[in-house]
């Protein structure tokens, strides 16, 4: 490859991938426009349920509710997808290499590994989306810009079927490939035959942390998290409903006079406010304190499974996002998440995480 050819160019000057980069920004942009303008709705179609009576005021809260339930995923989805697009672009300002790719399937991850003209393994990263479809394959020479150890652009030749690959701290590579003769004296090459293992043994399951079995949390807590539990759905219903009901001029004089016949409740905003009141409080509250008030209350806190420290915003988010999308997924018999445990975070007493850094 010399500078002359296109190979060495700059991804982005690309004809194909140029317009995949087009593509894929104004895609992640036309997907925050639509979450901005459900949340103009959401607040328009709230004041026309206040000031309007009868049926038109019925189908205002029901717009308003159906706003409400769209606008958290689909900013979710944006950020995301803008995200995305902003380290495709700058990947995209990288210049071209030949490399040769090996790939594997973990249940729906694709990850490629990319060997370089000496041979040598160069980085594995994970795929933005399946190649199977996508016309690669084992030892397919193909285009990469962008750095190997974390993220970059993966093309055909000719800048064809442009993909997004990256290193996710998330994900744990599997080892395949090169990866699993690493050590044999060669990191990038592969020993003699004779020499190469029939299988590779898997390893042991990793124990999950705050199990019932697990000794670094010795204490009793299985009334109090379900204390908990029902203290903070208890909080957020009263939230949900104390604003749903207030929120009307007649239904505060109502409750004012204890006219409780003439109540009237207006249900998009206590379906609303409960679930601000919920993101809020498993949200946002939880990743600064890690826990919960009505975990709070009965000295509990909050831990990852996995690596039994405190889970991060994205995970807290995750964990939010599935309890609600979950019992619809669920009564529609769709698809549930990939290990839906993960998703369950334990609650552990607080007294045993002090323990656990006095000792340490």
């Amino acid at each position: 490859m010399n500078g002359t050819d296109d190979r060495a160019a700059r991804a982005w000057s690309t004809p194909r991938t140029c317009w995949t980069l087009i593509w894929t920004t104004l895609r992640a942009l036309v997907v925050l426009g639509l979450a901005v303008g459900c949340a103009v709705a959401f607040f328009y179609f709230v004041d026309v349920s206040q000031t309007e009576t009868g049926r038109t005021a019925e189908n205002a809260d029901r717009m308003a509710l159906l706003c409400f339930f769209a606008v958290l995923p689909i900013t979710v989805t944006g950020i995301v997808m803008s995200w995305t697009a902003i380290r495709r672009l700058r990947a995209g300002g990288r210049r071209w290499q030949v490399v040769t790719v090996q790939r594997f399937r973990s249940g729906v991850r694709e990850w490629v590994q990319l060997i370089d003209h000496h041979d040598q393994l160069i980085g594995t990263l994970k795929l933005r989306r399946w190649i199977s479809a996508s016309g690669y394959r084992d030892g397919t020479e193909v285009w990469f810009a962008g750095d190997p150890r974390k993220a970059g652009l993966v093309a055909l030749p000719g800048g064809a079927r442009t993909l997004f690959a990256y290193q996710a701290p998330w994900y744990r590579a599997p080892r395949f490939g090169r990866t699993l003769f690493a050590g044999s004296g060669d990191p990038g090459g592969l020993p003699p035959r004779a020499e190469r293992p029939r299988y590779e043994p898997k390893p042991p399951p990793t124990p999950l942390r705050g199990g019932k079995d697990d000794e670094s949390f010795p204490s009793p807590r299985m009334l109090r998290r379900t204390l908990a539990y029902i203290l903070d759905v208890t909080v957020h219903v009263a939230i949900g409903v104390g604003i749903g009901a207030l929120a009307n001029p007649a239904s505060r004089q109502a409750v004012e006079q204890q006219d409780w016949g003439n109540l009237q409740i207006n249900w998009a905003m206590v379906v609303g406010f409960f679930l601000l009141a919920s993101f809020v409080d498993r949200v946002l509250i939880q990743a600064l304190t890690h826990t919960t008030l009505g975990k709070a209350v009965f000295g509990l806190v909050v831990i990852d499974r996995d690596t039994g420290g405190y889970p991060r915003l994205r995970r807290l988010l995750a964990v939010w996002l599935v309890g609600v999308i979950m019992p619809v997924l669920v009564l529609g018999n769709s698809t549930v998440p990939e290990r839906p445990e993960r998703y369950l975070l334990p609650a552990v007493r607080r007294g045993d995480i002090d323990n656990r850094a006095t000792e340490s």
